[in-house]
């Protein structure tokens, strides 16, 4: 579902700004398995370069398996974390892959590194004629403005206005150009109002949509998939059976990891969050609320909803409060 037809004017674009950037584009293999695909000369020279320096090599730290560090770090395990029961309540183990060591301190890099790379390697896509266009409630526009900028592309970020101004900072610095759009993080529709604007009167604009591109889906399925695999690996024993893999669903991409791990481990439930002010999935419902990056009031085109065994509303209070206590001084005692 991936067009990978040639267009060989935009292929030779690609291939000039690319040897005039010093960009190598790295590989899904050398992404998923960064220790042993990855160059060593590729890797010493990470060790000058910070995580968030605009640097062409930082494409190879597109990965969940960085050291975690921000400064010239190289590549180790992937990195997570165990949630205590003291939190959880139940007996069941729980782990979560941490993104935080990835470029932008996000995975949706690797979501938009899946969706501009195949255009670019195939000429769809000509740097110096075309702009990205990023329509997103945050992170998939920061990681798609970041990687058009270590890629020598021209972008466009939009995002609602109620974002927090974190966002709008940084993408300022980044971005060629940033829209914002009336709403909070439920309100898509306004975001695809002014991609339905721009694709009408910018005849260069190259929209990136991720609800609908299977780049979203071949990164999650080929690099975060295995990434989860390898870390139940790490912590099984005898006697473990994995019983299942949580996703939230904004864009649905991740949701294929999941898929993935139905290949591997047939039995495993998958199951999708979304916010209880906005239970599309469960209810048919929608509203505003606070957990960026989830819950836009419909149902992806990516999402493989026949793999989803069950969907879970989660209360913004819920995630709210807990992210004041952790940034509280009684939350780190």
């Amino acid at each position: 579902m991936i067009d990978l037809t040639i267009r060989a004017n935009g292929l030779e674009s690609a291939v000039k700004r690319a040897r005039e950037n010093n960009i190598i584009i790295p590989t899904f293999a050398q992404l998923r398995n960064p220790a042993e695909k990855v160059p060593d000369k590729i890797k010493k020279a990470l060790h000058n370069v910070n995580t968030d320096d605009v640097n062409p090599l930082n494409l190879f730290r597109i990965t969940w398996k960085n050291q975690p560090r921000r400064d010239g770090g190289e590549y180790g395990g992937v990195n997570y974390i165990e949630i205590p029961k003291e939190l959880t309540a139940v007996k069941a183990r729980i782990f979560v892959m941490v993104g935080k060591w990835f470029p932008t301190g996000c995975h949706k890099v690797g979501a938009s590194y899946g969706c501009l790379v195949p255009r670019l390697v195939t000429g769809q896509f000509d740097p110096y004629e075309n702009w990205a266009v990023w329509p997103s409630t945050g992170n998939y526009c920061r990681g798609g403005a970041f990687n058009s900028k270590l890629l020598g592309c021209k972008s466009i970020a939009i995002l609602p206005e109620e974002m927090s101004q974190e966002r709008f900072d940084w993408l300022q610095s980044v971005a060629d150009e940033v829209i914002a759009t009336p709403g909070c993080e439920s309100d898509v529709y306004e975001i695809f109002a002014k991609v339905k604007e721009i694709r009408a009167t910018r005849a260069d604009a190259f929209i990136f949509n991720q609800f609908e591109e299977m780049g979203n889906v071949l990164w999650h399925f080929h690099a975060t998939g295995p990434a989860l695999e390898e870390l139940y690996d790490q912590v099984r024993t005898e006697n473990s059976r994995l019983f299942g893999a949580f996703f939230t669903s904004g864009s649905g991409g991740s949701l294929s990891a999941g898929d993935y791990l139905k290949e591997k481990f047939p039995h495993v439930k998958v199951a999708v969050g979304e916010a209880l002010q906005c239970p599309t999935i469960l209810n048919n419902g929608f509203g505003g609320h606070r957990i960026e990056g989830i819950g836009d009031k419909h149902i992806p085109f990516v999402h493989n909803v026949k793999n989803t065994d069950m969907a879970v509303a989660i209360d913004d209070n819920n995630s709210q409060n807990l992210l004041r206590l952790f940034n509280s001084e009684v939350g780190h005692d």
